[in-house]
């Protein structure tokens, strides 16, 4: 068996730790199914024995990935969203 430089311990937890988090978001969503589908891949992986290193940094690479693109689109959302409540504000007098 080869060492794991990788605190596979920790990771299990902030996995378990992020699944929460999911899981009190309201139901729904492509992105909340695509970040599920990829915690539990990496979960299942976290729990082999016999996984590598590469194998394990490869699947936390694409979860860090994809809460990165997440949480651009979320912010670009953000921002049209208050867009147009700003428009929406100027057209019946509020600003």
């Amino acid at each position: 068996m080869s060492k794991r430089s990788i605190d596979v311990d920790a990771a299990r937890r902030l996995v378990d730790e992020i699944s929460a988090n999911l899981d009190s978001l309201p139901a729904g969503g492509a992105r909340q199914a695509e970040l599920r589908a990829e915690l539990d891949a990496l979960r299942a992986l976290l729990g082999r024995e016999d996984a590598e290193n590469p194998e394990i940094e490869d699947r936390m690479k694409s979860v860090h990935g994809k809460f990165d693109r997440y949480k651009e689109e979320l912010q670009a959302e953000g921002l049209r969203v208050g867009m147009f409540l700003s428009a929406i504000g100027r057209m019946i007098g509020l600003d």
